[in-house]
């Protein structure tokens, strides 16, 4: 295969950005303030943590198998247009469905169809990167693919506590999908490939690719596990009135933070040529951050907490991509080896409610279940000196 060196130009990016803003809105609008309030309406207090961890458990199985899947066949076609806009359909038909769903079988149903829907423009952009960024750029790029989902978390959350919990919220998701995806679509010009190969072929990608594998799994888990339960916490252990509104100050400012370490960390990464260093102080500052929320359960604590997981989740997200798509064995099955990469970051939402659950009911409450979380984040330091390939 013969790919294209030339830099991508800047209004690429804005259009890329912007196309994960709108996926990550899809997806964290929802898991933020929608589901939590679906879920506690159909079921009631004492019911409303299962239903949550129920359904989003489902659709994080079934996002497992789908972002592979589309990535694979993303490489079958030898373009990545047709994945974006299927799953774009598709993920925005699961949201119309949650804004209907008066029932569990409808909630979890819904959810499913937003979780396979949305895999496919994800595995399309993550493999947009490969294909159409050089090295010397894809710290830059890769910033901007994590710190664009972390824009849309906020997105999605503000549009669900400005539009309204229920319907009207997820109407509004449903519309900012596919409005912010529609520019890279215009823009986006596929690279020539040039292959004599008739059938796709998997190889082993290696032992660095599967601690690369691992350690984005971990770091993945850390933020499921401080957002999975994060509007219960600030309502049941923190005591807030207006957990909704106290959701969205905390992910602006965690936002505001991810998004200055993300990017500058992307620049910076770039030019210095060195990705390790960026990982280690994630690890480092995540850790510290959810050691907070489990030790000092009150808002002020809370706000600063906030401020460390962004910084600490915005290092890493800074180098994330480039660091991925450095360990990948083959440009032929790219989207297909980005797609299992995924899965370090999907599988976490699958295992986050249901690690968290019964801590949070049973083991110990929130400080256990945040300590659990530091401990996570370390675990991914000590497994940082195996990946030799990072500089």
């Amino acid at each position: 295969m013969t790919l294209v060196e030339a830099p991508v130009r800047t209004r690429w990016m804005v259009a890329y950005a912007l196309a994960m803003i709108g996926v990550a809105a899809g997806w964290f609008g929802p898991i933020q303030i929608l589901l939590p309030e679906q879920a506690a309406r159909l079921a009631g207090g004492d019911g409303k943590e299962s239903l949550l961890a129920l359904v989003t458990a489902i659709g994080a199985a079934a996002s497992l198998v789908a972002n592979p899947l589309w990535g694979a066949l993303s490489d079958r076609l030898g373009s990545r247009r047709p994945i974006f806009v299927a799953g774009t359909v598709v993920g925005v038909a699961g949201l119309l469905v949650l804004s209907a769903a008066d029932s569990r079988p409808l909630m979890i149903g819904g959810w499913v169809l937003v979780q396979i829907g949305l895999n496919g423009p994800l595995a399309a952009l993550a493999a947009m990167i490969g294909d159409r960024v050089p090295e010397r750029q894809r710290g830059t790029v890769g910033a901007l693919f994590g710190v664009a989902q972390i824009v849309g978390v906020v997105l999605g959350t503000a549009l669900a506590v400005a539009v309204g919990q229920g319907a009207p919220g997820y109407l509004a998701v449903a519309v900012a999908v596919p409005a912010l995806g529609a520019a890279l679509l215009l823009i986006h010009r596929e690279p020539v490939r040039i292959s004599d190969r008739t059938a796709l072929s998997l190889k082993w990608p290696g032992s660095q690719f599967a601690w690369a594998w691992l350690i984005r799994f971990l770091l993945n888990l850390v933020n499921a596990l401080v957002l999975v339960y994060l509007f219960y916490y600030l309502s049941d252990q923190v005591g807030v009135a207006d957990a909704a509104t106290w959701v969205l100050v905390l992910t602006v400012v965690n936002v505001l933070f991810a998004g200055i370490f993300g990017f500058a960390g992307g620049v910076l990464s770039d030019r210095w040529q060195r990705r390790r260093i960026f990982v280690a102080v994630a690890a480092v500052v995540l850790a510290a951050g959810t050691a907070l929320l489990a030790l000092v359960p009150v808002v002020a604590v809370a706000i600063v907490a906030s401020v460390l997981v962004g910084a600490g989740w915005g290092a890493y997200v800074a180098v994330d991509m480039a660091v991925i798509t450095q360990v990948l064995p083959d440009t032929e099955t790219r989207a297909t080896m980005l797609g299992v990469a995924n899965i370090a970051g999907t599988l976490p939402q699958l295992l986050a409610p249901v690690i968290a659950a019964p801590i949070v009911t049973r083991l110990g409450g929130y400080p256990t279940l945040y300590l659990l979380t530091a401990a996570i984040a370390v675990l991914a330091l000590v497994c940082l000196p195996r990946l030799r390939a990072l500089s």
